[in-house]
């Protein structure tokens, strides 16, 4: 490998982790000030919903203040809103769609395994909305595309995990019913996660200023 292409390869790896941390550090402060006991399995079950809605994070693109400090062109924005928006239900069924729609998938089906307040199918709906809205309007402040139809997808893919989490609590019984995290521990997790992207994700600013310091 190059040496030109082991920095960009060390590069990646270290935005990758920095936005990791970003999402995922205010949700450990949150474990150390609650010191909950929990075995290794319950801990592993609730890391894997803290990493997995980073990566819907990572992909979408939630928009932050970086967004605002940091224009593409250089400088501060004019306006705040810089998104393209699209508020017409359906009007094109594109591939993107239905990888909407796969994305909050394990959402619908990890929300009630995980807790038990969300075993009530219209709680887990409602909130794979939430959640999919929150995305959407932070993505107004970035040069992205804020789409009414990311939230239906999202949406119905909440409804698709959920359903998939019903008949397998059917079919294995007490093992897929019994609680795992207190009831509203999830709540939590989602917006610590989401402030910590907006608020502390600066990657105009990590590249620029702390990568190169990194690499020597």
């Amino acid at each position: 490998m190059k040496t030109g292409e082991k920095r960009i390869v060390l590069h990646f790896n270290q935005g990758t982790i920095y936005s990791i941390l970003c999402a995922v550090l205010p949700c450990v402060i949150y474990f150390m000030v609650k010191r909950k006991n929990k075995n290794k399995l319950s801990w592993l079950f609730v890391w894997i919903f803290i990493l997995y809605i980073w990566q819907i994070y990572d992909l979408t693109g939630v928009g932050g203040l970086s967004d605002i400090l940091y224009a593409p062109q250089g400088g501060m924005n004019e306006s705040i809103i810089q998104a393209k928006i699209n508020l017409i239900p359906f009007d094109t069924i594109e591939r993107s769609f239905y990888l909407n729609i796969l994305m909050l998938v394990p959402f619908g089906f990890l929300a009630p395994f995980i807790w038990k307040n969300f075993r009530k199918i219209y709680k887990t709906v409602l909130l794979g909305a939430g959640f999919s809205l929150l995305i959407e309007l932070s993505q107004l402040i970035t040069t992205r595309t804020s789409d009414i139809n990311d939230v239906i997808a999202n949406t119905m893919g909440a409804f698709i995990g959920y359903s998939i989490w019903k008949v397998f609590s059917l079919c294995c019984g007490r093992r897929l019913k019994k609680p795992i995290d207190s009831k509203w521990d999830l709540i939590w997790y989602i917006l610590l996660s989401f402030s910590g992207m907006f608020f502390l994700y600066y990657p105009f600013w990590f590249s620029r200023a702390i990568a190169p310091l990194i690499w020597g």
